[in-house]
C-alpha cells in the first residue's frame, strides 16, 4: 500500500478535491460556465488549491523532483485546474480596461500619431498577454471561449462570448491595426 494512502490528511484532502471538482462541474449551465461563478468557486477552494500547490510532490520517487507517480496525482491535477482557472480569472479582469481602451481607440482612430501611441501602449497585451486567448481560446466559428483547463479530465470549460465582449473586440481591433501599422516590426 502506498505511503500516501496511510496518511489521514491525504485521504481527507483527496476527498475534498473530489468534492470540489464535482461542485465545479455543477456550475455548468447549458454547456457554459460564467466568470462570477468560476471566481466564487476559485475563492471558495483557494486553501485547498494552496495545499495542493505545496504538497503535490510529497510522494515523488525522486524527492523534490516530479515523477510519474505525482504527475498523475489528484493534488497535481487539482493544482493544474486551479492554475488554469486563475489564468482565466486574471485575463477576464482586463474587460473593464479594454472597454476604456476601445472608447479611446474611437477617439484616436483617425489621428495616425495618436493611433500609433495607442498601439504601442497596448502592444504587450495584444501581442503577448492575449495572444493565446485570441489563437487558442476564442472559437469564432462556434461563438464561445474555450480556455484549456488542463488536468480536468472529461470537462470542457466554455464561456459565452458576451462575458468576453471587450476582450474580443480589443483583440480584433488591435490585430487588424497592429498588422497594418508601422509598429509591427516582427
Amino acid at each position: 500500500m502506498p505511503e500516501s494512502s496511510k496518511d489521514p490528511m491525504k485521504v481527507i484532502s483527496r476527498r475534498e478535491i473530489k468534492d470540489a471538482l464535482l461542485e465545479l462541474g455543477n456550475l455548468e449551465k447549458d454547456g457554459f460556465y460564467s466568470i462570477p461563478k468560476i471566481t466564487w468557486w476559485f475563492l471558495t477552494f483557494e486553501d485547498l488549491a494552496q495545499y495542493c500547490r505545496e504538497n503535490w510532490r510529497n510522494d515523488s520517487c525522486f524527492g523534490d523532483l516530479p515523477c510519474s507517480c505525482v504527475l498523475n496525482s489528484p493534488e497535481y491535477r487539482f493544482k493544474h485546474v486551479c492554475d488554469s482557472l486563475m489564468e482565466v480569472i486574471e485575463l477576464h479582469e482586463y474587460e473593464s480596461y479594454f472597454e476604456k481602451e476601445l472608447a479611446q481607440l474611437e477617439i484616436v482612430r483617425d489621428d495616425y500619431p495618436a493611433l500609433i501611441q495607442w498601439l504601442k501602449k497596448n502592444e504587450k497585451l495584444g501581442k503577448d498577454t492575449f495572444l493565446l486567448f485570441w489563437i487558442d481560446w476564442w472559437d469564432e466559428d462556434n461563438r464561445f471561449i474555450n480556455p484549456q483547463a488542463s488536468g480536468w479530465e472529461g470537462h470542457n470549460l466554455k464561456f459565452r462570448p458576451e462575458e468576453w465582449k471587450n476582450s474580443i473586440q480589443f483583440c480584433e481591433a488591435f490585430n487588424e491595426l497592429y498588422l497594418s501599422s508601422d509598429v509591427c516590426t516582427d
